[in-house]
Protein backbone atom coordinates (compact mmCIF):
# COMPACT_ATOMS: atom_id res chain seq x y z
CA UNK A 1 0.00 0.00 0.00
CA UNK A 2 1.68 3.24 -1.14
CA UNK A 3 0.06 5.62 1.77
CA UNK A 4 0.11 9.45 0.69
CA UNK A 5 0.95 12.28 2.76
CA UNK A 6 -0.70 14.96 3.55
CA UNK A 7 0.34 18.18 2.73
CA UNK A 8 -2.31 20.75 3.54
CA UNK A 9 -1.84 24.27 5.39
CA UNK A 10 -2.12 24.56 9.03
CA UNK A 11 -6.01 25.75 9.05
CA UNK A 12 -7.21 23.13 6.28
CA UNK A 13 -5.05 20.69 8.12
CA UNK A 14 -7.25 21.73 11.66
CA UNK A 15 -10.27 21.64 10.24
CA UNK A 16 -10.36 18.43 8.67
CA UNK A 17 -13.37 16.83 10.35
CA UNK A 18 -12.35 13.30 11.92
CA UNK A 19 -14.26 10.91 14.39
CA UNK A 20 -11.55 9.98 16.42
CA UNK A 21 -10.58 12.11 19.48
CA UNK A 22 -9.74 11.84 23.18
CA UNK A 23 -9.11 14.21 25.73
CA UNK A 24 -6.41 13.36 28.45
CA UNK A 25 -8.16 10.80 30.45
CA UNK A 26 -11.73 11.97 29.53
CA UNK A 27 -11.71 11.68 26.09
CA UNK A 28 -14.88 10.66 23.83
CA UNK A 29 -15.17 7.43 21.87
CA UNK A 30 -14.39 7.36 17.92
CA UNK A 31 -17.40 7.21 16.17
CA UNK A 32 -18.53 4.13 14.65
CA UNK A 33 -18.47 4.19 10.34
CA UNK A 34 -18.90 0.77 9.63
CA UNK A 35 -15.86 -1.59 8.04
CA UNK A 36 -14.58 -5.21 8.39
CA UNK A 37 -12.05 -6.49 10.45
CA UNK A 38 -9.71 -8.48 9.03
CA UNK A 39 -11.25 -11.03 10.16
CA UNK A 40 -14.74 -10.41 8.44
CA UNK A 41 -16.49 -9.68 11.67
CA UNK A 42 -17.69 -6.08 11.99
CA UNK A 43 -16.06 -2.96 12.94
CA UNK A 44 -16.24 0.57 14.22
CA UNK A 45 -14.36 2.58 11.91
CA UNK A 46 -11.73 4.69 13.49
CA UNK A 47 -9.85 7.54 11.78
CA UNK A 48 -6.70 8.90 13.37
CA UNK A 49 -4.79 11.95 12.49
CA UNK A 50 -0.93 11.80 13.29
CA UNK A 51 1.43 14.95 13.11
CA UNK A 52 4.86 14.31 11.96
CA UNK A 53 7.46 17.07 11.94
CA UNK A 54 8.94 15.30 9.14
CA UNK A 55 8.92 16.99 5.84
CA UNK A 56 6.24 14.69 3.37
CA UNK A 57 9.42 14.76 0.88
CA UNK A 58 11.46 12.72 3.38
CA UNK A 59 8.49 10.61 4.28
CA UNK A 60 7.49 9.34 0.55
CA UNK A 61 11.09 8.42 0.17
CA UNK A 62 11.01 5.89 2.21
CA UNK A 63 14.97 6.13 2.34
CA UNK A 64 15.61 6.82 5.98
CA UNK A 65 15.38 4.62 8.99
CA UNK A 66 12.55 7.38 10.16
CA UNK A 67 10.15 7.57 6.82
CA UNK A 68 10.65 3.70 6.15
CA UNK A 69 9.53 2.94 9.74
CA UNK A 70 6.63 5.15 10.22
CA UNK A 71 5.24 4.51 6.68
CA UNK A 72 5.66 0.75 7.38
CA UNK A 73 3.90 1.26 10.44
CA UNK A 74 0.99 3.16 9.02
CA UNK A 75 0.70 0.60 6.20
CA UNK A 76 0.70 -1.99 8.50
CA UNK A 77 -2.15 -0.65 10.65
CA UNK A 78 -4.02 0.02 7.66
CA UNK A 79 -3.50 -3.28 5.97
CA UNK A 80 -3.95 -5.96 8.79
CA UNK A 81 -7.26 -3.81 10.24
CA UNK A 82 -9.25 -4.74 7.15
CA UNK A 83 -8.91 -0.57 6.39
CA UNK A 84 -10.70 -0.10 9.81
CA UNK A 85 -8.29 2.34 11.22
CA UNK A 86 -7.24 5.17 8.83
CA UNK A 87 -4.76 7.06 9.08
CA UNK A 88 -3.98 10.53 7.69
CA UNK A 89 -0.70 11.41 7.92
CA UNK A 90 0.44 15.54 8.10
CA UNK A 91 3.91 16.06 7.90
CA UNK A 92 6.07 19.12 8.21
CA UNK A 93 4.99 20.16 11.34
CA UNK A 94 1.27 21.10 9.98
CA UNK A 95 -0.43 19.98 13.49
CA UNK A 96 2.33 20.79 16.04
CA UNK A 97 5.96 21.06 16.23
CA UNK A 98 7.94 21.16 19.64
CA UNK A 99 7.56 18.85 22.23
CA UNK A 100 4.77 20.66 24.05
CA UNK A 101 2.64 21.14 21.15
CA UNK A 102 2.92 17.69 20.31
CA UNK A 103 2.24 15.94 23.65
CA UNK A 104 -0.28 18.68 24.56
CA UNK A 105 -2.39 17.63 21.24
CA UNK A 106 -2.51 13.94 22.04
CA UNK A 107 -3.62 14.80 25.37
CA UNK A 108 -6.23 17.29 24.23
CA UNK A 109 -7.52 15.31 21.38
CA UNK A 110 -6.31 17.57 19.05
CA UNK A 111 -4.82 15.13 17.03
CA UNK A 112 -4.89 11.32 18.09
CA UNK A 113 -1.03 10.03 16.85
CA UNK A 114 2.53 11.13 16.58
CA UNK A 115 6.04 10.37 16.83
CA UNK A 116 9.05 12.31 18.59
CA UNK A 117 12.36 11.63 19.54
CA UNK A 118 13.27 9.95 22.53
CA UNK A 119 15.89 12.76 23.67
CA UNK A 120 13.06 15.20 23.60
CA UNK A 121 11.23 14.12 26.41
CA UNK A 122 13.73 15.13 29.06
CA UNK A 123 10.64 17.89 30.67
CA UNK A 124 8.11 15.15 31.01
CA UNK A 125 10.10 12.19 32.40
CA UNK A 126 13.58 10.58 32.17
CA UNK A 127 11.85 7.85 30.78
CA UNK A 128 14.31 7.26 28.11
CA UNK A 129 17.36 7.95 29.65
CA UNK A 130 19.36 4.76 28.41
CA UNK A 131 19.33 6.02 25.22
CA UNK A 132 20.64 9.43 25.69
CA UNK A 133 24.06 8.46 27.43
CA UNK A 134 26.92 9.60 25.06
CA UNK A 135 29.15 7.28 23.76
CA UNK A 136 27.35 3.92 24.91
CA UNK A 137 26.04 2.38 21.89
CA UNK A 138 28.87 1.41 19.27
CA UNK A 139 26.55 -0.01 16.65
CA UNK A 140 22.81 -0.82 15.70
CA UNK A 141 23.22 -4.13 17.11
CA UNK A 142 24.16 -2.29 20.56
CA UNK A 143 21.36 -0.46 20.43
CA UNK A 144 18.58 -3.12 19.79
CA UNK A 145 19.81 -4.74 22.74
CA UNK A 146 18.42 -2.51 24.72
CA UNK A 147 15.05 -1.45 22.49
CA UNK A 148 14.44 -5.05 21.48
CA UNK A 149 14.09 -6.33 24.81
CA UNK A 150 13.09 -5.81 28.64
CA UNK A 151 14.24 -2.09 29.00
CA UNK A 152 12.52 -1.32 25.83
CA UNK A 153 9.60 -2.43 27.37
CA UNK A 154 10.05 -0.38 30.14
CA UNK A 155 10.90 2.23 28.87
CA UNK A 156 7.34 2.64 27.24
CA UNK A 157 5.46 1.38 30.60
CA UNK A 158 7.53 4.66 32.51
CA UNK A 159 6.76 7.31 29.70
CA UNK A 160 3.29 6.19 30.63
CA UNK A 161 3.32 6.00 33.71
CA UNK A 162 4.47 9.53 33.84
CA UNK A 163 2.96 11.34 31.09
CA UNK A 164 -1.13 10.80 31.30
CA UNK A 165 -2.88 10.43 28.31
CA UNK A 166 -0.34 8.62 26.30
CA UNK A 167 -0.06 5.09 24.70
CA UNK A 168 3.49 3.91 23.54
CA UNK A 169 3.42 1.77 20.64
CA UNK A 170 6.73 1.24 18.13
CA UNK A 171 10.40 2.71 18.38
CA UNK A 172 12.13 3.81 15.44
CA UNK A 173 15.61 3.58 14.49
CA UNK A 174 17.24 7.32 12.78
CA UNK A 175 21.13 7.16 13.37
CA UNK A 176 23.75 8.51 14.99
CA UNK A 177 24.08 11.90 16.16
CA UNK A 178 26.71 14.17 14.12
CA UNK A 179 27.83 17.65 14.69
CA UNK A 180 27.60 20.47 11.92
CA UNK A 181 28.66 23.88 12.03
CA UNK A 182 29.37 27.26 10.58
CA UNK A 183 33.65 26.20 11.04
CA UNK A 184 35.53 23.44 10.78
CA UNK A 185 35.13 20.61 14.06
CA UNK A 186 38.19 17.90 13.95
CA UNK A 187 38.44 17.71 18.02
CA UNK A 188 37.16 18.60 21.90
CA UNK A 189 39.17 21.58 21.03
CA UNK A 190 37.27 22.92 18.41
CA UNK A 191 33.99 23.00 20.15
CA UNK A 192 34.94 25.43 23.04
CA UNK A 193 32.81 28.35 22.86
CA UNK A 194 30.43 26.90 20.20
CA UNK A 195 26.87 28.01 20.37
CA UNK A 196 25.28 24.41 19.87
CA UNK A 197 21.44 23.49 19.51
CA UNK A 198 20.90 20.28 21.33
CA UNK A 199 17.54 18.51 22.14
CA UNK A 200 16.29 19.85 25.62
CA UNK A 201 17.95 16.54 27.66
CA UNK A 202 20.02 17.08 30.47
CA UNK A 203 22.53 14.19 29.03
CA UNK A 204 22.58 15.36 25.55
CA UNK A 205 22.92 18.58 27.23
CA UNK A 206 25.90 17.91 29.69
CA UNK A 207 28.07 15.90 26.56
CA UNK A 208 28.27 19.14 24.97
CA UNK A 209 28.77 21.39 27.68
CA UNK A 210 31.57 18.70 28.68
CA UNK A 211 33.41 19.84 25.41
CA UNK A 212 32.91 23.29 26.30
CA UNK A 213 30.38 24.16 24.18
CA UNK A 214 27.51 26.47 24.89
CA UNK A 215 24.15 24.99 24.73
CA UNK A 216 20.77 26.09 23.34
CA UNK A 217 17.43 24.71 22.67
CA UNK A 218 15.57 25.14 19.44
CA UNK A 219 12.55 23.76 17.85
CA UNK A 220 13.45 21.59 15.12
CA UNK A 221 11.08 23.23 12.76
CA UNK A 222 13.13 26.79 13.71
CA UNK A 223 16.60 25.65 13.32
CA UNK A 224 17.21 26.18 9.92
CA UNK A 225 16.59 29.86 10.69
CA UNK A 226 18.32 30.05 13.83
CA UNK A 227 21.80 29.00 11.85
CA UNK A 228 21.03 30.99 9.19
CA UNK A 229 21.22 34.07 11.25
CA UNK A 230 23.66 33.09 13.34
CA UNK A 231 21.78 32.87 16.68
CA UNK A 232 23.04 29.02 16.79
CA UNK A 233 26.87 28.03 15.24
CA UNK A 234 26.16 24.36 15.47
CA UNK A 235 23.79 21.91 15.86
CA UNK A 236 23.55 17.69 15.93
CA UNK A 237 21.63 15.31 14.41
CA UNK A 238 21.70 12.12 12.14
CA UNK A 239 23.35 12.25 8.71
CA UNK A 240 19.31 11.75 7.21
CA UNK A 241 17.95 14.24 9.24
CA UNK A 242 20.84 17.14 8.08
CA UNK A 243 20.08 16.07 4.58
CA UNK A 244 16.44 16.39 4.85
CA UNK A 245 16.21 19.50 6.75
CA UNK A 246 19.02 21.49 4.66
CA UNK A 247 21.11 22.34 7.40
CA UNK A 248 24.49 21.82 5.32
CA UNK A 249 22.89 24.95 3.03
CA UNK A 250 23.90 27.11 6.47
CA UNK A 251 26.27 25.01 8.11
CA UNK A 252 29.00 23.80 5.73
CA UNK A 253 30.97 21.46 7.86
CA UNK A 254 29.91 18.43 9.49
CA UNK A 255 32.59 16.33 12.61
CA UNK A 256 31.08 12.44 12.35
CA UNK A 257 31.39 12.56 16.11
CA UNK A 258 28.44 9.60 16.93
CA UNK A 259 28.34 11.14 20.65
CA UNK A 260 24.61 9.18 20.61
CA UNK A 261 22.08 7.17 18.90
CA UNK A 262 18.62 8.79 18.18
CA UNK A 263 15.29 6.69 18.40
CA UNK A 264 11.98 8.05 17.95
CA UNK A 265 8.81 6.20 18.43
CA UNK A 266 5.16 6.14 17.80
CA UNK A 267 2.69 7.01 19.96
CA UNK A 268 -1.19 7.42 20.75
CA UNK A 269 -3.74 9.28 22.42
CA UNK A 270 -4.34 6.21 25.69
CA UNK A 271 -8.40 6.95 25.83
CA UNK A 272 -8.46 6.01 21.54
CA UNK A 273 -5.58 3.17 22.00
CA UNK A 274 -8.11 1.79 24.61
CA UNK A 275 -11.44 2.03 22.88
CA UNK A 276 -10.04 -0.57 20.02
CA UNK A 277 -11.52 -3.93 19.25
CA UNK A 278 -9.18 -6.63 20.06
CA UNK A 279 -8.51 -7.02 16.42
CA UNK A 280 -7.42 -3.90 16.04
CA UNK A 281 -5.09 -3.61 18.69
CA UNK A 282 -3.63 -6.76 17.31
CA UNK A 283 -3.16 -5.11 13.86
CA UNK A 284 -1.21 -2.34 15.72
CA UNK A 285 0.74 -4.59 17.65
CA UNK A 286 1.72 -6.24 14.04
CA UNK A 287 2.77 -2.84 12.98
CA UNK A 288 5.36 -2.00 15.50
CA UNK A 289 6.63 -5.29 14.72
CA UNK A 290 7.09 -3.95 10.93
CA UNK A 291 8.07 -0.63 11.81
CA UNK A 292 11.14 -1.23 13.90
CA UNK A 293 12.02 -4.37 11.32
CA UNK A 294 11.93 -1.09 8.38
CA UNK A 295 13.48 1.35 10.23
CA UNK A 296 16.35 -0.51 11.00
CA UNK A 297 16.89 -1.90 7.97
CA UNK A 298 16.93 1.66 6.39
CA UNK A 299 18.80 2.93 9.05
CA UNK A 300 21.48 0.46 8.34
CA UNK A 301 21.69 1.64 5.02
CA UNK A 302 21.29 4.82 5.07
CA UNK A 303 25.05 6.00 6.63
CA UNK A 304 26.57 5.64 3.79
CA UNK A 305 24.44 7.15 1.78
CA UNK A 306 23.95 10.29 2.89
CA UNK A 307 27.58 10.74 4.01
CA UNK A 308 28.26 10.66 0.06
CA UNK A 309 24.86 12.61 -0.79
CA UNK A 310 25.93 15.18 1.67
CA UNK A 311 29.13 15.15 0.25
CA UNK A 312 27.44 16.26 -3.31
CA UNK A 313 25.72 18.97 -2.21
CA UNK A 314 29.08 20.72 -0.65
CA UNK A 315 29.15 19.68 2.40
CA UNK A 316 32.69 19.08 4.22
CA UNK A 317 32.70 15.84 6.39
CA UNK A 318 35.54 14.92 8.87
CA UNK A 319 36.21 11.78 10.57
CA UNK A 320 38.23 12.44 13.30
CA UNK A 321 41.38 10.08 13.68
CA UNK A 322 41.24 7.51 16.12
CA UNK A 323 42.95 9.95 18.64
CA UNK A 324 40.77 12.39 18.72
CA UNK A 325 37.67 10.08 18.95
CA UNK A 326 39.33 8.36 22.15
CA UNK A 327 39.41 12.23 23.82
CA UNK A 328 35.65 12.75 22.33
CA UNK A 329 34.63 9.88 24.19
CA UNK A 330 36.33 10.08 27.65
CA UNK A 331 35.24 14.03 27.83
CA UNK A 332 31.67 12.92 26.67
CA UNK A 333 31.13 9.93 29.11
CA UNK A 334 32.53 12.60 32.12
CA UNK A 335 28.60 12.36 32.38
CA UNK A 336 28.07 8.81 33.01
CA UNK A 337 27.89 9.52 36.91
CA UNK A 338 24.99 11.80 35.86
CA UNK A 339 23.12 8.95 33.93
CA UNK A 340 23.61 7.12 36.75
CA UNK A 341 22.34 9.45 39.46
CA UNK A 342 19.29 10.33 36.95
CA UNK A 343 18.46 6.94 36.18
CA UNK A 344 19.22 5.22 40.11
CA UNK A 345 21.40 2.38 40.16
CA UNK A 346 19.08 -1.09 39.94
CA UNK A 347 18.56 1.02 36.21
CA UNK A 348 21.70 1.93 35.31
CA UNK A 349 23.04 -1.49 36.31
CA UNK A 350 20.57 -3.36 33.71
CA UNK A 351 22.02 -0.99 31.38
CA UNK A 352 25.55 -1.87 31.23
CA UNK A 353 24.76 -5.30 31.69
CA UNK A 354 22.85 -5.32 29.00
CA UNK A 355 25.39 -4.00 26.67
CA UNK A 356 28.05 -6.07 28.52
CA UNK A 357 30.00 -2.75 30.02
CA UNK A 358 31.99 -3.50 33.42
Amino acid sequence: MKKKVIALTMAAAMAVTMTACGSGSQGEAPAAQGGAAAGGSAEETVKIRMASTVSSTELESRATGMSAGLMAWIDTVESESGGSIQIDLFADGQLASGTDAIVNGIQTGAFEASHFNTGSWATYTDAFAELNVPYLYSDLDDVHKVLDGEIGAAMKAKLEQDVSGIKALSYIDIGFREVTSSKEIHSVSDMKGLKIRTMDDKLQIACMENMGAAVTSVPITELYSALQTGMVDAQENPLSTIDSQKFYEVNPYCCLTNHSYTSTFVFMNADVYNKLSDNQKAAIEKANEACMTASKKAAEAAEDIYRNTLTEKGMTIYAPTEDEMKEFKEVASACWPQAKELMGEDRYNALMAALGIN
